[in-house]
């Protein structure tokens, strides 16, 4: 991973994607990018809709798993909202394949610097804290 510039400690492809938002300075152009990225994720089985499963505090229905597969974090997600769909794809783009050690190391004051959270409504930014809390408290488990 490229630590020049760094300062969040995210991972190679966080780092890229971070790039990209922070010089769109247009909202909307940002909302597009992020609803594009949501239609790349692949579907999320039915039977994964639980309780456990679901991120709570968000204004979007929002199920997250994950589990280590050779020292390896894999996530999957789904939304009923297709711009949280893409925040999910974010965050799942960016943290798939690496350890559950690296993925607690970020920091989340990343979101700010993407311009994810000026974008967002105060709702869909806590949201989006939540998925990326219930994404570590996962790899915490197993680490």
């Amino acid at each position: 991973m490229n630590t020049t510039d760094n300062k969040f400690k995210l991972t190679e492809v966080l780092l890229k994607r971070y790039g990209q938002f922070a010089k769109i300075s247009d909202n909307t152009k940002r909302f597009e990018r992020i609803i594009e990225l949501g239609k790349r994720l692949p579907s999320f089985p039915e039977e994964l809709k639980q309780e456990e499963n679901q991120v709570h505090g968000c204004a979007s229905l929002v199920y997250i798993t994950g589990e280590n597969i050779e020292g390896k974090m894999q996530y999957k997600g789904w939304s009923n909202s297709h711009l949280v769909l893409g925040l999910i794809a974010l965050l799942i783009e960016g943290m798939n394949g690496e350890s559950p050690e690296t993925i607690l190391e970020i920091d989340p004051a990343f979101i700010e610097g993407m311009g994810l959270s000026q974008t967002l409504t105060a709702s869909r930014a806590n949201g989006f804290m939540n998925t990326f809390n219930k994404m570590r408290e996962i790899a915490n488990k197993n680490v």
